[in-house]
């Protein structure tokens, strides 16, 4: 059996490498929707280090899905498939998934140089260094490493690298709807090392309310929907902190948190002129959720608008749901999450069983596929979505060598 000091050294020795991997990785603008050229290049640095690596192509009727989310402009999925790599085992080991985006958020306000990165005091900045090619650059580096050691696993390592997480998951939605199975999945994100078991759900809302439009002269007569609008989000805002205070603490992992379900108002557009009275208010925000199914939170959303506010509402208010995440929970007891935690442990790397105040890809796997999965990985999520987006490169390959010790403990090495 291969010693974890062997697999640490090894890993740490693969720095230089693995830096040069995440900073041409990180060159690619892959924005949601245009990820096709990333993941053809992801495809090629896999192809020598596994069994099988394959471009698979995303259906264009994934749109027709009841759990899909959306995509940004409309663009056709054709040149933009997934990436799907294995590591086959022998039959007489457990298996795991991993799973990690290389779709990225538009550059911050501000943010120098997102898609031209740069190293700063042992950090690489720029778009995506965290979230999620950091990510991405640890499992390459795991089979790497892997490689080098001449070791092959006794169960399947499987990678799903995929597109579209940010908008909704699109991307791990038409890997999973194939029906692959494993005994785990690792979903990689930033979350500073911690162990999270706990991922709360979302929806992604637009409300839309239709008013009377008129002369500010003529109030009796006109109806503006701008207020209409702001009374809809004033119930929603209600009904968000009587299900927080009802759910909160169903699970101690989340009742930590003051708020780890916020309900969030983004947008509202209304209105063409100061002195007249809209005829159409829009607004759109996301609403968490924790143990409450996703369904039922939608359908009581529109249920209070249409019930608790003005009658004018009744009629006049419609709400569509364009991301649809359920909450995604496993038992921190379970053997692969003590096994992931014993090889932060050895690996000297500071971690901790947690909730994730945000939602991620996890549901797909432990409520769809019934793959148990958790969030784990290196960088720190505050810094995702930044002007001052970065990642540590050697916790990289630290985090490389914790995912190298896992697939030893958990499938099993035969060398």
């Amino acid at each position: 059996m291969i010693e974890k000091e062997k697999i640490l050294h090894a890993c740490l020795n693969l720095e230089e490498e693995t830096t040069a991997f995440l900073d041409k990785l990180m060159r690619f603008k892959s924005l949601s929707s245009y990820e096709g050229p990333a993941m053809k290049w992801i495809c090629e640095q896999f192809r020598d280090l596994a069994d099988e690596c394959e471009l698979v192509p995303v259906p264009e009727d994934i749109v027709n899905d009841p759990d899909y989310s959306f995509r940004i402009d409309g663009r056709p999925y054709e040149g933009r498939p997934n990436v799907r790599v294995v590591l086959k085992g022998d039959g007489t080991g457990k298996s795991v998934i991993f799973n990690a985006h290389a779709d990225v958020v538009p550059p911050s306000k501000g943010q120098e140089r997102p898609f031209d990165p740069y190293v700063e005091n042992g950090a690489m900045y720029g778009r995506g260094a965290c979230d999620d090619k950091g990510q991405i650059a640890v499992i390459w580096a795991m089979l790497k490493v892997m490689n080098k050691l001449g070791v092959r696993p006794k169960g399947d390592v499987i990678l799903h690298i995929v597109i579209e997480e940010e908008t909704g998951g699109n991307g791990t939605l038409a890997l999973i709807r194939r029906g692959e199975k494993a005994d785990c999945c690792i979903n990689l994100e930033p979350c500073s090392n911690n162990i999270l078991t706990s991922i709360r759900g979302a929806v992604w809302f637009t409300g839309t309310v239709y008013g009377r439009a008129g002369h500010s002269g003529s109030a009796m007569t006109t109806v503006s929907a701008l207020k209409m609008a702001i009374e809809a989000m004033n119930i929603i805002e209600d009904y968000h902190d009587e299900l927080l205070a009802k759910t909160i603490n169903d699970d101690p992992l989340f009742a930590k948190f003051q708020n780890p379900m916020p309900v969030t108002f983004g947008q509202l557009e209304s209105g063409d002129w100061p002195a007249m009275a809209p005829q159409k208010a829009v607004f759109k925000g996301v609403f968490g959720l924790l143990t409450t199914p996703k369904e039922e939170v939608m359908c009581e959303m529109v249920e209070r608008v249409k019930t608790r506010g003005a009658e004018w509402l009744k009629d006049n208010f419609e709400m569509t749901f364009q991301y649809r995440h359920d909450t995604s929970r496993v038992d921190p007891e379970t053997l692969f999450v003590k096994t992931m935690a014993n090889c932060y442990n050895d690996m000297g790397v500071k971690t901790g069983i947690g909730g994730m105040p945000a939602s991620a890809d996890t549901w797909f796997y432990t409520n769809i596929l019934d793959v148990p999965a958790l969030v784990t990985g290196c960088g720190n999520l505050t810094d995702a979505h930044t002007s001052k987006e970065n990642v540590v490169l050697k916790e990289v390959v630290t985090e490389a060598a914790v995912m190298t010790q896992f697939i030893r403990d958990w499938c099993g090495f035969r060398e």
